[in-house]
């Protein structure tokens, strides 16, 4: 008998032990909720950041480590689940806080396990394999033979560390150096090929940040400039011997403000820049290196490779075509442009009358590099204004710009620049022939590589020259105010508006405040307004009365609170844009814009959909990836909203009953609740 008191006693402490514990999730039921909330709301925002540290670091070549994908997929499946509670929570009954209790603490106290797995030691990237000492896509290579052997005897000989290859814009200065590195890859007599766009709109910290990156290194951007260099400068010793190409630089700068360490015969570096000034390469001391126009035989092998003839059988065609090389003055892009512009046309009449047109546009221009701008107006006067317009909206891009193709094709669909059709894929196929047509036209360069948002999800884009770009912003410097990415601290001064603007982009700055009051007139021409990427903290009251026509409006990637009430005076907005509004947590006056088709919310914080105001009947498409804090989209919503062709969610139920009005819905991404039969 004694020997059973001993377990007998163990099971009695083990129950009332259990009992004890369902108890205290009873009476402090309401603490329990408030700490599984906090958790919720910390393992979000752990998410967002660990996303854009990830969006900083990415670049050609690099993809997220193993263990930063394994940890999304875990919050994933830990924010799903404690969705799921919180129905559950709302919906329970008090005799049953004991229970519900329990399954609050379990997932309380394992968001917080995932919370605290999300600290990642170094960068969040390692080399992609498959992209690990690749080569750089280049177009068929005319020309140049003799710089492209100078520079590579530079680079592989001790004498020379630091070459300027110098040209006119559109000569081929990439393209030759492009060339070069592959070539280099072949060699292993250096350890590192480091390639870096500078642009125009110079950003040392971006510059800093985009070497640290290929280094698998990462810099605070706390921290003060000088530090950063100092960093950088100590990633660049454990590099051993490497090569560091800065491609497209527009003036001068202090390599040791950036951190970049200048090549000595003990480190075996080598650096590279590429640039239209000769005074850049001069003040900054590298040896120049002139990339000359092509000769009259090269640029016809350039012409007749992207024209796409054969023109030996035709004595009269050959002649009109060497006419046409003639007058690019050996100037490659504005070869390949007037190629593409020409491609397929064999009549020799048609030939003549295209001569005629283009000694027009460059009958009195001396200076060289000038007629490539006449070249490349040339063939945009060619296309058809449709295809015209589509292309000038891509300068409102910044510089170097990775253009999200679907993303261009959209804001094309919203103004009108495509007609509207039956379905939405059908509009987004005549979107991407278009895009196709501009390629082939050498206006819109085929990119090199994919780019992706936060989420992962690889995106086709598209890139445009910056001569080419330089030629567009000309043609629209009275329609459209472009600053995107210059640096910008607070909006364009009052006087650097017209009421003629019918575009403003002011992407990639550093806008925090707009001034309460503002004395701009009204801009009855202006359509579309990007302000993504900045930093606004509040928008006044009055901001969006001076425009009262705007179809397209992109706030994305700010972090304001709230949105003024006059935003729902905008009676033709078509598309709102909110991505990664984080702070927003109300879209209450958004929902009165009747003519809303587009309404993109990922990754903001909002937390509910009023369910007795009238909603935006004409939307097609809505995105609420990501909107943690949304419990549910309210039941009967969707019959107002019959109209979608697009429905994304995460971890927000819907009912399956609701999904039965949406008979247009071509894509949907999300789950349900209730599914039900959907036939």
């Amino acid at each position: 008998m004694a020997e059973l008191v001993g377990p007998i006693l163990d099971v009695i402490k083990f129950i009332s032990r259990n009992a004890s514990k369902y108890l205290k999730y009873q009476r402090e039921f309401t603490e329990y909720v408030d700490d599984f909330k906090q958790a919720q709301a910390d393992l979000h925002a752990k998410e967002v950041d660990i996303q854009q540290q990830l969006k900083d670091e990415h670049h050609f070549g690099k993809m997220p480590k193993l263990e930063v994908e394994r940890w999304f997929k875990k919050v994933e499946e830990k924010l799903t689940h404690a969705q799921h509670v919180e129905d559950k929570v709302s919906k329970g009954k008090y005799l049953f806080r004991s229970c519900l209790g329990k399954l609050v603490d379990e997932s309380t106290q394992a968001m917080k396990e995932v919370h605290a797995e999300g600290r990642f030691s170094g960068s969040l990237m390692v080399n992609d394999p498959s992209t690990i000492a690749v080569n750089l896509p280049t177009p068929e290579l005319t020309g140049a033979a003799d710089v492209r052997e100078e520079i590579y005897q530079y680079l592989m000989g001790d004498e020379v560390g630091m070459i300027g290859v110098c040209g006119m814009g559109g000569i081929g200065k990439t393209t030759i150096m492009k060339d070069v590195h592959n070539r280099l890859l072949k060699e292993s007599k250096f350890r590192k090929l480091i390639w870096v766009t500078v642009s125009q709109n110079f950003d040392i910290q971006r510059l800093q940040k985009n070497i640290t990156c290929q280094l698998k290194g990462n810099l605070s951007d706390d921290e003060d400039t000088i530090i950063r260099a100092g960093k950088l400068s100590e990633m660049l010793k454990g590099q051993g011997s490497y090569v560091l190409i800065l491609d497209d630089v527009w003036k001068s700068f202090s390599l040791e403000d950036v951190g970049i360490l200048k090549p000595t015969s003990n480190n075996g570096c080598k650096l590279v820049l590429t640039t239209r000034s000769e005074r850049v390469v001069r003040s900054m001391g590298f040896k120049k290196v002139q990339v000359p126009c092509l000769s009259m035989e090269e640029a016809m092998d350039l012409f007749l490779s992207k024209v796409g003839l054969d023109i030996l059988p035709d004595p009269t065609l050959e002649s009109f075509l060497k006419i046409v090389v003639r007058e690019c003055d050996g100037l490659p892009l504005a070869i390949v442009t007037l190629a593409g512009c020409m491609r397929g046309v064999t009549d020799p009449h048609v030939w003549e009358n295209a001569i005629d047109e283009l000694r027009g546009y460059i009958r009195n221009i001396h200076d060289v590099e000038d007629k490539v701008y006449g070249c490349l107006k040339f063939s945009y006067d060619r296309l058809k204004q449709r295809d015209q317009e589509c292309f000038l909206y891509c300068a409102l891009y910044p510089e170097d710009y990775a253009i999200i193709k679907e993303e261009l094709i959209e804001h094309w669909l919203i103004e009108g620049l495509i007609d509207e059709m039956e379905s939405r894929k059908s509009m987004e196929s005549c979107g991407y022939s278009i895009l196709q047509n501009l390629e082939e036209n050498c206006l819109l360069e085929r990119a090199e590589r994919d780019s992706y948002n936060f989420r992962f999800i690889y995106k086709k884009t598209a890139h445009m020259h910056d001569v080419v770009r330089d030629m567009a912003l000309h043609i629209t410097r009275k329609r459209f105010m472009v600053k995107a990415r210059m640096q910008l601290k607070e909006l364009p001064k009052e006087e650097e508006w017209s009421e003629d603007f019918e575009k403003v982009s002011l992407m990639h700055n550093f806008i925090s405040t707009i001034p309460q009051t503002i004395k701009f007139p009204k801009f009855p021409k202006l359509t579309t307004m990007l302000l993504s990427h900045n930093s606004l903290k509040e928008i006044p009251e009055s901001f969006f009365q001076h425009f009262p026509n705007l179809k397209i409006l992109d706030l994305s990637h700010n972090p304001f609170e709230s949105l003024p009430e006059s935003i729902s005076s905008l009676e033709k907005l078509k598309v709102l844009l909110l991505t990664r509004c984080y702070r927003l947590k109300s879209i209450t006056p958004v929902l009165k814009l009747q003519a809303l088709k587009k309404l993109d919310l990922e990754g903001s914080g909002v937390k509910e959909i009023p369910q007795d105001l009238e909603m935006p009947v004409n939307l097609r498409y809505l995105n609420l990836k990501g909107t943690l804090h949304l419990k549910e989209i309210p039941k009967g919503l969707l019959s107002k909203l019959w109209r979608l062709q697009f429905l994304a969610i995460r971890s927000t139920l819907i009912n399956a009953d609701d999904m039965r009005e949406l008979n247009k819905l071509e894509v949907f991404e999300g789950c349900f609740s209730n599914v039900g039969d959907l036939s």
